[in-house]
């Protein structure tokens, strides 16, 4: 990993456009040239960020994915700056929109089951996302999927199991918003999950609306 000197991170800082902030400082960052600058906070002391730093468990996970032909960030560079203690990845977006500004702006219907084909690629590919919402799941100008912010990821050596499937359904529908238009197309999502992953259409939606039921639900993203 590059190390960025305190001032060197100050002036990155004054450099970019800031896209993302909170009460700790600034998250997320793009330069001119469209490059983003992803900026993690180590939260405590010990952690096991101190032996395998964030913006190296991003790197490697859009290594992976991009293993399995899915589509995500390109990464740049990693860099690590010690006061204040922060790990940064540079990386080139995917581009597209998030498909919660695409359901926002017209219907799902011809990509739904091309999304169900989608997850059950990651599920079949031992992908656990915890993260896998509507907000880091890209549509991109031709039609296909991509993902984002994806430190919050897993790749086993094997599918998932049952339970992990149908607790990364509730992950895919934590948002009421979300839920409002994939359960009119629940069919067709189900019917693309089922082809590429060999399991019942029924037993799909069975998951699909237990993962509803259960866990905590949120409102809105």
């Amino acid at each position: 990993m590059e190390k960025i000197t305190p001032q060197e991170f100050q002036r990155l800082i004054r450099s970019c456009q800031v896209l993302e902030k909170d009460g700790h400082g600034e998250k997320v960052l793009r330069r001119h040239d469209g490059i983003i600058i992803k900026i993690f906070r180590r939260k405590r002391f010990l952690s096991s960020a101190l032996l395998f730093p964030y913006a190296q468990r991003f790197s490697r996970n859009a290594l992976k994915l991009w293993a399995f032909d899915i589509p995500t960030i390109r990464v740049v560079k990693c860099g690590h700056c010690p006061n204040p203690a922060r790990d940064l990845v540079w990386y080139q977006p995917v581009e597209g929109q998030t498909l919660r500004d695409y359901a926002r702006e017209q219907s799902l219907e011809p990509l739904m089951e091309q999304l169900g084909a989608f997850v059950a690629t990651l599920h079949d590919n031992g992908v656990l996302f915890r993260s896998l919402h509507w907000g880091n799941i890209i549509v991109q100008p031709d039609g296909a999927f991509g993902l984002i912010d994806i430190a919050d990821l897993r790749c086993g050596r094997r599918a998932l199991s049952v339970k992990q499937r149908q607790r990364n359904f509730h992950h895919l529908l934590r948002y009421k918003e979300d839920r409002s238009q994939f359960f009119e197309l629940i069919d067709l999502f189900c019917q693309g999950y089922a082809e590429r992953s060999g399991f019942a259409d029924e037993t799909c939606r069975q998951w699909l609306v237990a993962a509803t039921e259960s866990g905590q639900d949120k409102g809105r993203p």
